[in-house]
């Protein structure tokens, strides 16, 4: 490795400062990590003065080498420490020694990601795929020498607050997305920027329906741009269902075509003036990466700006490297969907699975644990919405659906009734009248049995 990766006199300068004055340690150890030291003997003998600091110790040779005797390369870390200690001058130049070795270890990082898409490339990968990852690369370095300070003064923060209020009450701004259906907005507030929403769901209870309906109503209604990402549904699909949805035409009929009335072309006419224009886009590839997710959304976000994501839906979403482990795949995934999410300063709507379990318990509720193949995505989430309908019963053989919000961070856990036009696939706000059980009331539960 070239010599202007590294600088092993820095190392040593900043590994000295604070042999020589323990008072500089917190300063040193915001500005560099473990991670930032190229020689392995530095790093180790840095990790044993974090040990040090942690204990209440003093950091000098000798209490160094009672956390580490040893160092991989250099044997005894009393004699190293010591050595290193007695050749540093002052403890005064501590911070330019500080920007050397941070700036060399980020020159690193981009060599070490600049190689991982050379292999790509060597590996024939498609040059689309090449390119997300190496904007992913460059994304993982764009905070690690911004010169920011890691913490604010609380005040500061509240006079932002205090501004952000003030467009809020004058109009100028909006505090999140709305889902345009009354009761669901009224449970959940609204989908806030920078947050994960998770919604799930068995297969067909319409899940998709109800994510691909959220950024319908902000895109049609000009609260913003949205972006579905559909890993499973074709495009064609997707147009065809949104037609049904704004038209209120039968979607059997437009998915047959020789099968429609003409009062259907004339709802079809609006369905299309009203759709055209509006920023709503969708991308079907299959077999996305995150890096691949994250370029399309900035692409996007550059061009037209963007208010709302959506993925449909996390299982299909193909892991950066090869694992056996698809659950650590996933749960990479989704912590990797959040820090997008904080990114792109937008709501992001994640679709998921759940499992079968809840079909076998009394009254078949299901519960935020029973989403499929990952407990990270559950710990991750922001919110979590459940859609529930119960095809054994005569309400929910007639659409009536039970959307259930096990977890939210700023609403409290509640449920709500949606009434789900199954042909027209869509939901509306629920008509009827809901009555919770007496027993629920004095049981104190969330949620119970509804009569309709």
């Amino acid at each position: 490795m070239s010599r202007d990766l590294f600088n092993i006199e820095a190392e040593h300068g900043l590994l000295g400062a604070v042999l020589l004055d323990n008072s500089l340690f917190d300063d040193i150890a915001s500005k560099v990590a473990v991670a930032d030291f190229y020689d392995e003997d530095n790093a180790v003998l840095f990790q044993a003065m974090i040990a040090c600091q942690a204990s209440g110790d003093p950091i000098d040779a000798v209490t160094v080498s009672l956390y580490q005797q040893e160092l991989p390369y250099s044997g005894s870390t009393l004699a190293f420490a010591a050595n290193i200690a007695r050749n540093v001058p002052s403890a005064a130049n501590w911070k330019s020694y500080a920007r050397v070795v941070s700036e060399r270890a980020v020159l690193r990082r981009l060599v070490d990601a600049a190689a991982s898409v050379t292999d790509m490339a060597s590996e024939d990968a498609p040059l689309a795929d090449v390119i997300a990852r190496a904007q992913q690369a460059m994304a993982d370095l764009r905070n690690l020498d911004d010169g920011d300070e890691d913490y604010k003064r609380l005040d500061q923060i509240i006079d932002k607050n205090l501004e952000v209020m003030d467009d809020k009450v004058s109009h100028r701004f909006l505090a999140g997305v709305q889902t345009g259906l009354t009761d669901l907005d009224k449970m959940i507030k609204c989908l806030k920027p920078k947050t994960v929403t998770v919604i799930g769901g068995l297969p067909g209870s319409g899940k998709t329906t109800l994510g691909m309906q959220i950024c319908q109503h902000n895109a049609l209604n000009g609260y913003g741009t949205a972006l579905v990402f559909s890993l499973e549904m074709p495009e064609e699909e997707l147009g065809n269902r949104m037609l049904a949805s704004v038209g209120g035409i039968d979607f059997g009929r437009i998915d047959i075509g020789t099968t429609m009335e003409d009062e259907d072309w004339a709802k079809l006419t609006g369905a299309v003036s009203k759709i055209k224009g509006k920023p709503l886009f969708v991308s079907d590839k299959s077999g996305l990466t995150l890096s691949r997710i994250r370029s399309i959304a900035r692409m996007v976000q550059k061009k037209h700006g963007l208010g709302i994501l959506a993925i449909d839906y996390i299982g299909l979403i193909k892991s950066e490297e090869k694992s056996q482990n698809r659950t650590a795949e996933l749960s990479k995934i989704s912590t990797g969907i959040v820090n997008l999410a904080k990114e792109l300063n937008v709501p992001i709507v994640l679709l998921a699975q759940l499992n079968r379990e809840s079909t076998k318990r009394p009254g078949k509720k299901p519960l935020a644990s029973d989403l499929k193949d990952c407990g990270q995505i559950e710990a991750d989430a922001h919110m979590i919405l459940i859609v529930h309908r119960d095809a054994d019963t005569e309400e929910g053989q007639n659409g009536v659906t039970e959307i259930i919000m096990p977890k939210c961070r700023h609403a409290k856990v509640d449920s709500c009734l949606v009434q789900q036009q199954g042909k027209y696939l869509r939901f509306v706000n629920f008509a009827g009248a809901r009555e919770i059980s007496q027993e629920e009331v004095e049981m104190g539960r969330n949620f119970g049995r509804e009569r309709f």
